[in-house]
């Protein structure tokens, strides 16, 4: 097992470009095969395109990161404290839809830190085996929910009082709700509200969206699997 601990870097001290562009290459492959496995678990949801880019350009370019400055700082205390700083260049500009989008980008991050010290052979099987995991985790259907987590967006007129106005129903079709969002749409002449809802499987969402429609004057209705987009 001692080439899982060889290192393409023959010196850690020295620079070399031909083991920098191997490096590059294999992180870049598997980026790849991380962010492939990313839109394969999320086939039946909406996932984020620029999180998908994101899963393959981050291996190379954390490599090339750590490829060069390891040779630059030379002794292995000031490595240990460069390496770990390159953790604080990854920043969401935003929350992040899911924890899991969290977790893949720790998982892109570790192969890209892994490839960038030469230590391809650990990133290879690194890589292969969590793709494993996350596949059994996706074949055997693990933690899934006996009831839909979804998003329920109600347009109410503006001389509505909402507050309490959809509990009735809400109660009658539902396991849980919860109040996420309240805002005015239309220059204020009408308000948008947020529920998040808990559906059993045998929800009549027809029922239940028609029953809403009785409250609200027949205004815009929209329930979706998109729990987290209530913008």
């Amino acid at each position: 097992m001692e080439f899982l601990t060889t290192t393409i870097f023959s010196d850690t001290s020295t620079f070399s470009i031909t083991a920098l562009i191997a490096a590059f290459i294999v992180a870049a492959v598997l980026g790849l095969a991380i962010s492939g496995t990313y839109m394969l678990a999320n086939n039946k949801e909406f996932y984020s395109k620029s999180h998908a880019w994101t899963l393959v350009m981050l291996p190379p370019i954390i490599t090339v990161i750590v490829a060069l400055v390891v040779p630059i700082v030379g002794n292995n205390l000031a490595s240990a404290f460069s390496i770990a700083g390159v953790f604080t260049i990854v920043r969401f500009r935003s929350e992040p839809t899911e924890p899991k989008d969290v977790a893949y980008v720790a998982f892109a991050l570790c192969v890209g830190l892994a490839c960038g010290l030469g230590f391809i052979y650990i990133a290879m099987i690194f890589t292969v085996l969590m793709i494993i995991c996350l596949s059994l985790l996706r074949f055997c259907n693990f933690a899934s929910p006996r009831k839909k987590t979804m998003l329920l967006k109600i347009t109410v007129p503006e001389d509505l009082s909402f507050e309490g106005a959809f509990d009735d129903v809400l109660k009658q079709y539902t396991t849980s709700y919860s109040l996420q969002k309240v805002r005015t749409t239309d220059f204020g002449s009408l308000f948008e509200i947020s529920y998040k809802v808990n559906l059993p499987d045998a929800t009549d969402k027809k029922a239940l969206i028609d029953d809403i429609r009785a409250i609200n004057g027949n205004l815009n209705i929209i329930l979706t699997q998109k729990e987290f987009d209530i913008t």
